[in-house]
């Protein structure tokens, strides 16, 4: 009888370690988890600053690139009214260099 009460301390025992052990794998795990979720959070609210960022100037850029092309049409029906031979021209040769350029890019 006291072999038996000896036998089942030691198993206890044995299954005790065995969940003190479980329960500290089962802290580290969270700790991780914790830190790998803090980590994300830091990772998204990065790219959601960068995203904005890059949303803020490109909406300049096209605020910029509308008034450059505004201006360019102005000046083209300008010089259309008062030079027509030389618009024509320039117009030609400014399709042939982005035909050649668009060529080269294709092969």
């Amino acid at each position: 009888m006291a072999e038996e009460r000896n036998i089942q301390r030691q198993q206890h025992n044995g299954h005790g370690a065995s969940s003190d052990m479980t329960g500290a794998i089962a802290e580290q795990a969270s700790s991780a988890a914790e830190q790998m979720g803090r980590a994300v959070q830091q990772g998204v609210g990065k790219a959601n600053a960068a995203i904005n960022a890059v949303s803020e100037r490109s909406g300049r850029a096209a605020e910029r690139t509308g008034e450059v092309l505004g201006n360019f049409r102005s000046a083209i029906e300008t010089s259309a009214r008062s030079q027509p031979t030389t618009t024509v021209a320039l117009a030609a040769l400014a399709g042939f260099v982005f035909g050649a350029f668009w060529r080269m890019g294709s092969r």
